[in-house]
């Protein structure tokens, strides 16, 4: 494998010893400290490599940098661990299902939970429980901050962010593959209302939400992380069935170069051209990809036309305003209506992500 420079040579090599608690290999000669805690943050794997690194071999000021990361980081751990615990006593009392997805299921295969960054906790629930579930976040406090085609997502001061989901993908997307949990998901011994995703068809899951991101702003080396997490350290996957579902969905070459690719960053081994590729764009982008990749391929679908792209921002198409406000479906004619409660909730809750985005579409022109 190719690496772009000594510091993404040697993160990877860090999560390597930290995922398969291995000895630290020595830093090489001249690697730039700041640059590679840089990385590590942009790839929220700074919680990782914290775990491996001793202060005694960093400059003072990324050991205490990656100090207090790991510090926040472990309070946020403890403190979202404790509300989602009285968010699940709140679910049972109303007889909601629920099922945890993502980070808050693949932390628990990591040898420490807390090297599994989270910016938020995914859960899937019964969506006929809709109102009951409203009900429960405002009395705890929280306010809704996104109402998207497929979640809810839910904010309360200082950090706790919960995105509950009706559906894994919006079904008028590009990429929609069809899930049914509920289907061979397994209940909780002691609260009836909660669910366990089962193994095989949770590692589908994470290969298709990989290529989701992958495939739009792009994604990061986590992934690679948490596959491999799955593969080794999860409950067991029946790898044919995975791959035949993969298969069916349409992405199965996508999933093959990810498996590889990991199979090679974690255990050693050569890679081909596209997964020497796909290496490098992840090492490029965000754990969640790049935002300049991901409005330009927005700008791309109006022709580069900065003009039609935001007025579609503003005024989305009926099906999308539909997705997100389930009150339409009956009362259509409500539609300019919702226009005006959409602008004024993004302005009061979003008007920074919304000049940040501006800012990038500017930079994007130029």
């Amino acid at each position: 494998m190719r690496y772009s420079s000594a510091e993404s040579e040697y993160l990877v090599r860090l999560l390597r010893s930290a995922v398969k608690q291995e000895p630290v290999p020595a830093a090489p000669d001249g690697l730039d400290w700041e640059r590679l805690v840089a990385l590590s943050k942009k790839q929220q794997v700074y919680s990782i490599i914290a775990a491996v690194l001793a202060p005694s071999v960093l400059p003072e000021k990324q050991a205490e940098e990656l100090s207090v990361y790991t510090k926040n980081e472990l309070l946020r751990l403890l403190s979202m661990k404790s509300e989602l615990e009285a968010l699940e006593n709140a679910l049972k009392e109303k007889e909601i299902r629920f099922m945890l997805l993502k980070g808050s299921v693949i932390r628990d295969y990591y040898p420490q939970q807390k090297m599994r960054q989270m910016s938020d906790i995914d859960i899937l629930y019964d969506y006929s429980k809709r109102d009951e579930l409203f009900k429960i976040m405002k009395s705890r406090g929280f306010r809704l901050t996104t109402s998207c085609e497929n979640s809810d997502d839910f904010f309360k001061e200082p950090f706790y962010t919960f995105e509950w989901h009706r559906e894994l993908f919006f079904e008028e997307a590009a990429f929609c593959p069809h899930f049914d949990l509920w289907k061979n998901a397994e209940q909780d011994r002691d609260n009836p209302y909660k669910y366990y995703v089962e193994s095989t068809e949770h590692f589908v899951y994470t290969i298709c939400h990989m290529f989701k991101h992958y495939a739009t702003n792009g994604c990061g080396i986590r992934f690679l992380c948490d596959i491999y997490v799955l593969m080794h350290y999860g409950e067991e996957i029946n790898m044919n069935r995975a791959m035949a579902r993969l298969e069916s969905i349409g992405i199965k070459d996508f999933a093959v170069d990810a498996i590889n690719l990991t199979n090679a960053v974690f255990n050693g081994g050569d890679v081909t051209e596209n997964q020497q590729k796909m290496l490098d764009f992840l090492l490029s982008s965000g754990v969640y990809g790049n935002l300049v990749v991901d409005y330009s391929k927005k700008l791309s679908q109006y022709s580069g036309s900065k003009a039609k792209y935001l007025f579609r921002r503003v005024f989305p198409e009926k099906k999308k305003m539909t997705a997100n406000y389930r009150q339409l479906e009956k009362k259509p004619w409500l539609l300019p209506f919702y226009y005006i409660v959409r602008l004024f909730t993004k302005l009061k809750y979003n008007a920074k992500s919304a000049k940040k985005e501006l800012e990038e579409i500017k930079k994007i022109e130029k």
